[in-house]
Parts: structure tokens; C-alpha cells; sequence
């Protein structure tokens, strides 16, 4: 295998690298990907490649950075903008400019023996998960708790289709073997910046047992190194005052959907598109958040570096945020894991003064009951209403609602985590704990602010949604119908010869699952055991 030192490319291709330290002037590379379709990139590519582009927009180093690619090529005299440098810095990802067309560089790298970086779906990187094949060892918990069909085995390591995949977490909660794990920042970027704001998740709240007050938590927080705490809950007792209007003015078809979970939204635009229309136009509470905290960050610092970092229950709101393709802007920075911080902020916990304890609740109860399921729906002011949790939960009612089973409906709660946000990948306490735990907090605010909005939207658009939902058809067997009618005709032979009892052997989750496999051409019917013990007799 060719190893080049970056010097040497940037040599070869007539570049300018844009920032460099000796570290990176001696990085080495084997494999370069080209693409100016990061959702392609996403699929799967080899650790520490170089992406070659055209493309100069923040995601390219999201994207990157999410596949540890550590060196991008910008190809046609194309400029980086001020914000990719400084992303790319803060991630010490290499940037370097070029006029050759991404034809010309791609060429002159292949001719000195480097090769091209893997895109395939055999496994890797998916957006916010990240498969470690070293540990996988090809059983099927995985496979048998999607709730997409997203994931199969193939050579005894399961990969995961990325079109699929809605970032629920499930395959993270029951892999035994912890081979699979969440893309997360970790804290050690908190030096990258001057000023620095944590926005924990509400479901952040309810990990901690015996916390005097929601100020104790918060200041705990505050000293593991930032400086200004905003909780999420702001955003989402905002958004429910928005929707409680929205509800009573009837300018919308019932019933309306929370966009409150990422996976949920994933799971509407692969499985139930003709409920799109009635999923809410708002961001993520979160999102909205941290568009409050950045604006008042930068009116009182404006010579600062201001990081804003999420403080994150699961995968699926991570994904959402960094995912390629589909973001436009965020003023999220960093996301790191609620379980990343839980030791540190016990330990200040335990150390904390009263004399310590500063005021930065800023939010009352609207917001925070949103951590249990049929919090939101109970800020709206209706009785007629579904919350529920669990994503094959979800599902179901989903289907009940697309097939108008379900009558006099106004608004519909789901989260895909059993006990919503409390049942996150990235959390720590156990649900019920949690929920414990959290309503001393939800007591105590209710006690100080009873059942008032203490933040609503002042602003026309302020919480709308910078991205369109659409529908996702990943499973549709081809774009040509008559080619789709005539695959589908075939997926109903096969599985009228397969055994039918589902067992997983061949790394599909089901008998129907495996024809559509073979019918896409991923697999050949050979790879059913069970037929072919017995054609063997």
C-alpha cells in the first residue's frame, strides 16, 4: 500500500495548504475519496482519507469530520469560507486549496499509487453511528430491534444502511458487545473557545438523585468549564405556547404531530409520508435555544469565540444537527454525551457550597415537562390528544392515523425512546429513576412559577424550521415503476419459498426482508440455509 505525506500532495497538485503545523505537513494518506455529494461520503469511507471537492460550505467538515476524514482538497479555485476554516481548525482537519479540477487532482494522485477511499454500505459510519468491526461478532440483536430494517449481516459484521437508518439508538442499547457507538464531541474542545455555553438537555435534569434545587445542577454543570448554562426547556415551552396558538386558530389539518424527536421525523419521511403535512413547522427546541444563547453571547462579547455545546441524550438529536444534505445552519458547535459530563458534575455536585449556587433557571414547568411522555400535550390546553413512546409503539399509531382509525384527534406526542428522552442511548439513570428525579425539579418550578409560559416567540418565524421535511423513499425497489411492479412480483415468489420463520440466519431480520435483499441484488437466495440444507436431502 502507497502512503503520501500531505506535503507531497500539496506539492503534486500545485495546492496551498491554508493552515499547517508540522504535524499536519507529515500526515500520510492511502486513499482519497471525491464527491460533491456528502451523502455519498457519508455512506462509508476509510479512516483518515482526503476528500476532494468543489463544494465550500460548513457541512463538507461536518461531514468529515463525522467519516475522520482529516484532509479535504478544494479543487477549481474555489474559496474556503471564514466559517469552514474555523471549523476545520477547531477539528484539526487539514485544508487545502487548489485550481486543478477535481478530475486533474483525482488523476495525479491515482498516477503515484493512491487509491480510492471505499463507498459502499458494507458497514462504518453512519451520521451519529459508528460501527467498530473489530468487536461485532455477526449475531443479530441489532439486526432483529431495528425498526426499519436498516441493518443487516453480512461475513459476520453487520453494516447499516445509512438511507434506512432514523437514529432511534436501539442497535447502541442492545448490542452486547458495545460494537456499536454514537459520534460525539468530547469536552477536551472547550479550550477551541472564549466564551462557552452549555444548553443540557432537559433529560439532563433527571440523572442526579438527592439535588437540592434545579440552581445546584445547573451551577454543577456550569463549573466543569463553561460560562453561561441556557436550558433546552426554553425552547420547548416556546414552541408549545406557538403551538397551543396554532391549535386554537384552525389553520392547520388535524391532527398536528410534535416534531420534538429527530427519529420520528426520520421514521414519518421513510415510512408515513402522507402525515408530513401534519408534522409542526418548528426546529428542535434545542436549535431555537441556541440561537437565543448566541445572539446574547455575541451583543455582550462580541470580540469572543463563542462555543455553544449541546448537552445530548441520544444519537438521533445529534444526528439531526450534524447529519450531510439536509442541515442548512446551526449555532450548535458541539455535542457532547449526557453521560460525558454525569461524573464530572457529580463530583461538583458533591463539592458545591450553597454560597457557590448561582441563579440560571430560567424556565418553568411548560418547558421541562416535556422530559415525560405527554408533557408537551399537556401545555396545549386539549384533551384530545396521543402521547406515546417506543418506537414500535409509535409506529403503530402511525398507522392508525394514515389509515384514519383513529377519530377526533387534534395533536399526536411520540417519542422513539421508551420513556422518551430519559431513554436516550447517551443517557444514565434508568427511566424510571430518572422520572423520579425529575419530578422534584418539575415540583419545585411548578411551585415557583405555577402553569405560566415564562418564554413565548416575539419574533414572526423565529421557531420555524430551517429545512423541509420530505419524503425519503429508500424503500422503493427502483425508480422505474414498471421495474419496481416487476421486482415486487418477484419478492412475493421468493418469499412464498422461503421457510417463513423469520430466524435471522441469513443477517436479514425477516423472510420478507431477505427477498428484498435478493431482489435489489445484495444477496443471492443461496444464503437462506434453511432452503438450501434441505434442497441438499
Amino acid at each position: 500500500m502507497i502512503y503520501l505525506e500531505l506535503k507531497e500532495v500539496v506539492r503534486l497538485i500545485n495546492g496551498k495548504l491554508l493552515y499547517e503545523t508540522e504535524e499536519i505537513m507529515n500526515r500520510e494518506y492511502s486513499y482519497a475519496v471525491a464527491s460533491d455529494l456528502m451523502s455519498n461520503v457519508m455512506l462509508e469511507t476509510a479512516d483518515d482519507s482526503i476528500l476532494i471537492t468543489s463544494l465550500v460550505n460548513p457541512q463538507v467538515i461536518r461531514a468529515s469530520e463525522m467519516m475522520n476524514i482529516t484532509c479535504i482538497i478544494i479543487t477549481c479555485g474555489k474559496t474556503v469560507t471564514d466559517m469552514m476554516m474555523e471549523l476545520a481548525k477547531n477539528r484539526n482537519i487539514a485544508l487545502v486549496e487548489t485550481e486543478d479540477t477535481t478530475f486533474t487532482v483525482c488523476g495525479k494522485l491515482h498516477s503515484l499509487g493512491m487509491r480510492e477511499g471505499p463507498i459502499s454500505g458494507d458497514g462504518g459510519h453512519v451520521t451519529s453511528i459508528r460501527l467498530a468491526e473489530k468487536h461485532c461478532i455477526g449475531c443479530i440483536h441489532c439486526v432483529r430491534n431495528c425498526p426499519t430494517e436498516a441493518i443487516r449481516i453480512r461475513n459476520w459484521k453487520a453494516f447499516i444502511t445509512p438511507e434506512r437508518c432514523i437514529e432511534c439508538g436501539m442497535c447502541i442499547k442492545v448490542c452486547p458487545r458495545h460494537a456499536i457507538k454514537p459520534v460525539v464531541d468530547t469536552l477536551d474542545t472547550l479550550k477551541d473557545y472564549d466564551y462557552r455555553i452549555a444548553i443540557p438537555a432537559s433529560a439532563f435534569l433527571g440523572q442526579f438523585r438527592n439535588v437540592k434545587s434545579r440552581n445546584h445542577l445547573l451551577t454543577a454543570l456550569k463549573q466543569v468549564g463553561f460560562d453561561d448554562v441556557y436550558e433546552e426547556a426554553i425552547g420547548a415551552e416556546m414552541i408549545s405556547h406557538a403551538t397551543r396558538k396554532l391549535l386554537k386558530s384552525g389553520r392547520r389539518k388535524l391532527p398536528l404531530i410534535s416534531s420534538g424527536c429527530p427519529s420520528v421525523l426520520k421514521l414519518i419521511q421513510v415510512r408515513f409520508p402522507n402525515l408530513i403535512e401534519h408534522v409542526l413547522d418548528y426546529r428542535p427546541p434545542v436549535e431555537v435555544v441556541a440561537g437565543l444563547a448566541r445572539k446574547d453571547a455575541e451583543t455582550k462579547y462580541p470580540d469572543k469565540k463563542i462555543g455553544i455545546f449541546f448537552i445530548a441524550p441520544c444519537t438521533a438529536k445529534i444526528s439531526f444537527i450534524k447529519e450531510s444534505g439536509e442541515i442548512i445552519e446551526t449555532d450548535i458547535d458541539e455535542m457532547v454525551a449526557i453521560s460525558d459530563v454525569y461524573k464530572l458534575v457529580l463530583k461538583n455536585l458533591k463539592e458545591l457550597e450553597g454560597s457557590q449556587v448561582e441563579e440560571l433557571e430560567k424556565t418553568g414547568v411548560m418547558g421541562l415537562r416535556w422530559t415525560n411522555t405527554g408533557g408537551e400535550a399537556i401545555a396545549l390546553d386539549t384533551d384530545k390528544f396521543i402521547a406515546v413512546d417506543g418506537i414500535h409503539e409509535v409506529m403503530d399509531i402511525l398507522e392508525k392515523i394514515e389509515d384514519e382509525k383513529i377519530d377526533d384527534l387534534e395533536f399526536v406526542e411520540a417519542d422513539a425512546c421508551v420513556g422518551g428522552c430519559f431513554g436516550g442511548s447517551l443517557t444514565v439513570e434508568d427511566i424510571y429513576s430518572a422520572k423520579s428525579n425529575m419530578k422534584i425539579i418539575i415540583d419545585e418550578a411548578k411551585e415557583k412559577y405555577g402553569n405560566s409560559f415564562l418564554y413565548v416567540s416575539r419574533q414572526e418565524g423565529e421557531l420555524d424550521r430551517n429545512r423541509e421535511l420530505t419524503y425519503r423513499p429508500v424503500l422503493r425497489l427502483d425508480d422505474d415503476l414498471n421495474v419496481s411492479m416487476k421486482k415486487m412480483e418477484e419478492m412475493k415468489r421468493i418469499v412464498k419459498e422461503l421457510p417463513g420463520i423469520d430466524c435471522g440466519v441469513c443477517g436479514a431480520p425477516t423472510c420478507k426482508a431477505f427477498a428484498e435483499d435478493v431482489v435489489r441484488g445484495q444477496i443471492t437466495e443461496r444464503a437462506c440455509i434453511i432452503n438450501s440444507t434441505m434442497k441438499r436431502r
